[in-house]
């Protein structure tokens, strides 16, 4: 019997302790870069540091309220958050998450004029990593498996992955300390682990996941913004005198990173009307009805000021040479949408209690291309919309305007 075969029965039943230890090197992976892109960008890390302790909790319950929930099985409710026993989903964590991180970074994007986005592009993408990680937690608990294969398909896999590409037997009523020691043969009946021509392997879902995850994060984080750096190679050869004795990242520094416009023109172009000031200004005077409806008559006055908003002269100013560039944003939408598509086309290979949303597939597919879809709005709102309406002088974007 190898050595995964035996910590995975010794310790059935009971979180698996290298579970928690790779759930333990996805966080540390994924705030140890995050920490990495705040300093290479001199942002307050301050906010960050409090953030862990604020959000990495409240992941943890999501990511166990949606791994126990069965609409097949009924649970004492409060037992759904009980993230120290089996069951976890990504997808939970995921959800809680960001959601925390919205409202969290929120505070701290106004707090030091810094767009949420540049706080979700240092950090989202880097959430891969810990996924892939993860996922190898569920491999050691002989879980997250897929469709039903014979030995000979899974030959060109490694030893210690394929002889441990099985199902626990699990009887209908489990014994107390119950340690099982055989696995689900071929035609359902238990069999033990090393009799290799009547185990019923599986396909490791968890080994592509993993491998798409780590693929994503290259494309996303390094192998993306490379390409919009080196997009310009020829005009930058061109009409560039230095281009032989700048670096790239001097080159573009010059052409658009130490593009300095006056300040007060940014100043003026970035001011929005203070109709608080406007519709309330002799509020003091107004009876409890007329605050009411003065009220509504503010909200719509901010609404048109958003939806008729224009800063495109606020970006030729900062952008003099008409550079297309990555965009604050983009990484994001590409995680959310990158790795929902990776998900969605492994959906169709679990079965039905593994999926997110157990034993609900039309609503596990709805939910998953509902997400691949604010993935893509959100490229594409990032990438050309939000540049010529919602910018604002002074904040920090891709550059400092």
């Amino acid at each position: 019997m190898n050595l995964i075969t035996w910590i995975a029965r010794d310790t059935y039943g009971n979180w698996f302790r290298p579970y928690w230890f790779l759930i333990f090197c996805g966080f540390a992976i994924t705030i140890i870069l995050s920490w990495i892109n705040f300093r290479k960008r001199h942002i307050p890390t301050q906010g960050l540091y409090l953030g862990i302790f604020v959000i990495s909790p409240i992941s943890l319950l999501g990511a166990s309220f949606f791994g126990k929930y069965d609409v097949n099985n009924s649970f004492f409710f409060f037992t759904l958050f009980a993230f120290w026993e089996p069951g976890m989903s990504i997808h939970g964590g995921l959800i809680f998450g960001l959601i925390t991180g919205w409202i969290w970074f929120g505070f701290e994007s106004r707090k030091h004029d810094i767009s949420i986005w540049v706080y979700a592009d240092l950090i989202i993408p880097n959430i891969l990593l810990a996924q892939a990680i993860g996922r190898w937690g569920n491999f050691f608990n002989h879980e997250l498996l897929g469709a039903p294969v014979p030995r000979e398909q899974i030959m060109w896999l490694p030893s210690f992955i394929r002889d441990n590409l099985f199902k626990w037997f699990v009887p209908d009523q489990i014994p107390n300390n119950f340690h099982p020691t055989c696995v689900v043969g071929i035609g359902g009946g238990e069999v033990a682990p090393s009799d290799f021509g009547n185990v019923q392997y599986f396909q490791p879902i968890f080994l592509y996941e993993s491998f798409a995850n780590i693929l994503l994060w290259i494309l996303i984080v390094i192998a993306l913004p490379l390409i919009f750096r080196y997009s310009y190679y020829w005009r930058f050869k061109k009409e560039e005198p230095d281009f032989m004795k700048l670096s790239w990242k001097g080159i573009w520094a010059k052409w658009y990173y130490d593009v300095k416009p006056d300040p007060m023109v940014v100043n003026n172009l970035s001011q929005e009307k203070n109709f608080k000031k406007v519709y309330f200004k002799n509020r003091q005077k107004m009876t409890k009805k007329q605050v009411v409806k003065t009220y509504f008559k503010y909200q719509k006055a901010r609404l048109k000021q958003i939806f008729k908003a224009d800063v495109r002269a606020l970006e030729k100013i900062e952008n003099p040479h008409r550079l297309k560039i990555l965009r604050c944003g983009i990484q994001t939408g590409m995680y959310i949408a990158g790795y929902n598509i990776i998900r969605i086309i492994l959906e169709t290979q679990r079965v039905d209690h593994d999926l997110f949303i157990k034993n609900m597939r039309v609503l596990d597919y709805t939910i998953l291309a509902l997400m691949i879809g604010i993935g893509l709005i959100l490229i594409l709102f990032a990438q050309w919309i939000a540049v010529i309406k919602w910018r604002k002088g002074g904040w920090l974007y891709e550059k400092q305007y």
